[in-house]
């Protein structure tokens, strides 16, 4: 027996709309990542820092903290943050 357009048709929305899942999982534009300037609050340990009194965040290693500091932080969009550097005065 062969199937009926609807079936057929359902079968291809619910491959685009995993297509569609897949995707956006994979694009900062879709899971809303993004780049900001924060002022570095608190130097933490554990390789942390307090940004804007009220988030505490991982820093790279290659990054030594100062109170005051303006900071790039970056949202990757999955719940993960990250200190990238002090922004040149």
């Amino acid at each position: 027996m062969s199937k009926s357009q609807h079936s057929t048709n359902r079968e291809v929305a619910q491959a685009m709309r995993a297509m569609a899942k897949r995707t956006g999982e994979n694009a900062p534009s879709v899971r809303g990542s993004r780049l900001m300037l924060a002022q570095v609050t608190a130097v933490l340990t554990g390789g942390k820092v307090e940004v804007d009194g009220d988030m505490d965040v991982k820093r790279l290693a290659n990054y030594t903290p100062a109170v005051n500091d303006l900071v790039v932080l970056g949202d990757f969009g999955n719940g993960n943050w990250i200190v990238f550097g002090k922004v040149a005065s």
